[in-house]
């Protein structure tokens, strides 16, 4: 059955999407192209679309999801020039889809969301924004918000390092004016950005010292280009681009057991780990860095980087690897636990960004003048990731429990704007002003993942951003994408409250 696209008068409910990045893009499309509805606007913070592909532009910077997985399935990208896809391409890619849906015109750019508050006299969301260009201030009345503002936006910088009095920045805000070529440069981290930017920049530094907290599992990341015989398969022999992009879609599904504790998936775990270990014995030649490299904790807790780069730039003569803590940051030094100090001219920050910290405080004011932030605080309960009773009508995107760890996370993202879309659609159908989820709903939600998370290996002690500071996994969606979809596949109106339209 089709969706119902307008209400019984004609008109269509006016949508608010926050964020211009994959998120959001793909809700607007589809608003578009499922629902007919082009009654919305887009708000975005940055110049350009794109978000996190916009924003991280750091040396060798690209995607470790293959290049055929990452790319919206309604709108396949026949022309990747690589099987993994810098982040050029990936925001080119971007860009060239939005203008096919005509989605500039949509787009508020340098428009910041400052505020965001349920009227339930009026059944809307007000959204305060400022435009960082002009400086204008103003007011937008909304019945539905999508938020694609994304878990990766916001970055983690320690205060100790606030004392370097040399150049410095984070990995999502790279300093392109600052030449490194022949400087002392230091890394601080060791997860995916890190594991990309070492290998960006070693040919490049006179001297680099990477410090790293815990070594990461790293498998083989083996990138060829695309040739011109599979592009012109891919475009014009009907299925052969659909049956690739399936096959690659499932053999990314398989390896959801390699997460598992349960002894009925040992096999995959083991071999995993083997791979790792393997490519991580041949790679690395000299015994002592190769004991520093190696991970102390259960394959999969932690995320798993895609590189082969990685460990022949470590074991360069201009790198030296420290797994000493950091104990100081004065000047241009940065002292260890052991003694030593290293004087370095310009410093790195690949600390990761605040997964478990998405929302400021009094940013989003939902049903009964309630705190958002305030009312999740660590352990948000929400349904599905995508809707919580605070929020009537509002959708997350990629919100809390529907990360991944072993597939494109373009497939999430997809599958709750469909549901979004199922539920919009329920909405005009029935006449509706309001469509809340029920507490008993996102607390039954909440109950599984925790229950399930038992078994996966993001709950063991590893210290990761999958955890809130309790050791609660609130990042990861528990099993398959498929089982998530088949979850969602139908709207299910019993989990909802709703008002009708005056």
């Amino acid at each position: 059955m089709g969706h119902t696209k307008t209400y019984k008068d004609g008109s269509t409910p006016v949508v608010a999407i926050i964020g211009a990045g994959f998120s959001g893009i793909c809700a607007a499309i589809r608003l578009q192209t499922e629902l007919s509805l082009h009654t919305y606007d887009i708000f975005e913070l940055e110049p350009e679309l794109g978000g996190t592909w916009w924003s991280n532009t750091y040396p060798n910077v690209a995607c470790d999801v293959k290049s055929i997985n990452y790319a919206f399935s309604f709108e396949p990208n026949y022309d990747w020039s690589h099987t993994y896809s810098g982040g050029a391409e990936i925001w080119e890619y971007l860009r060239r889809v939005a203008r096919k849906h005509h989605l500039y015109d949509k787009i508020r750019f340098r428009t910041e969301i400052t505020h965001v508050e349920w009227d339930g006299g009026r059944q809307k969301w007000v959204l305060d924004y400022r435009n960082r260009s002009t400086g204008d201030q103003g007011q937008y009345e909304a019945d539905i918000v999508f938020s694609g503002m994304g878990p990766l936006r916001i970055p983690k910088i320690p205060k100790e390092f606030e004392a370097f009095e040399g150049p410095k920045w984070h990995t999502a805000q790279w300093n392109h004016s600052c030449d490194l070529t022949n400087k002392r440069v230091a890394v601080v981290g060791s997860g995916a950005s890190a594991i990309q930017v070492v290998p960006g920049i070693v040919d490049t530094v006179k001297h680099l010292d990477y410090y790293q907290r815990t070594a990461s599992y790293v498998v083989p990341r083996h990138n060829v280009p695309t040739n011109a015989l599979w592009k012109f398969l891919f475009r014009y022999v009907p299925f052969v681009h659909f049956i690739v992009y399936k096959l690659q879609y499932w053999a990314s599904e398989y390896t959801i057991a390699a997460f598992s504790t349960k002894l009925v998936d040992r096999i995959p775990r083991l071999v995993m780990t083997a791979m790792a270990w393997l490519f991580r014995f041949i790679q690395i030649r000299n015994k002592q860095l190769r004991a520093k490299l190696t991970p102390k904790y259960e394959m999969g807790c932690r995320r798993i980087a895609v590189s082969s780069d990685y460990y022949p730039a470590l074991a360069r003569k201009n790198v030296q690897v420290h797994t000493e803590e950091i104990t100081g940051v004065k000047g241009h030094s940065i002292m260890l636990a052991d003694g030593t100090l290293q004087e370095v001219d310009v410093l790195v920050l690949a600390t990761g960004f605040q997964v478990q910290d998405p929302l400021p405080s009094r940013f989003v004011i939902g049903k009964d003048g309630v705190d958002v932030k305030t009312s999740w605080g660590i352990n948000p309960q929400t349904y599905y990731g995508i809707t919580s009773p605070e929020t009537p009508n509002m959708f997350f995107l990629l919100g809390p429990n529907t990360g991944l760890g072993h597939n494109s996370i373009l497939f999430m993202i997809e599958t709750q704007v469909e549901y979004a879309l199922k539920a919009i659609s329920y909405m005009m159908k029935h006449n509706l002003a309001q469509l809340q989820v029920t507490p008993q709903a996102c607390k039954a939600f909440a109950d599984e993942v925790d229950e399930k998370m038992k078994g996966m290996v993001w709950s063991t002690t590893c210290n990761s951003w999958y955890q809130n500071k309790e050791g609660r996994v609130t990042a990861l969606w528990w099993s398959s994408c498929s089982r998530y979809w088949w979850r969602l596949r139908k709207f299910r109106a019993d989990k909802f409250v709703s008002v009708k339209r005056i």
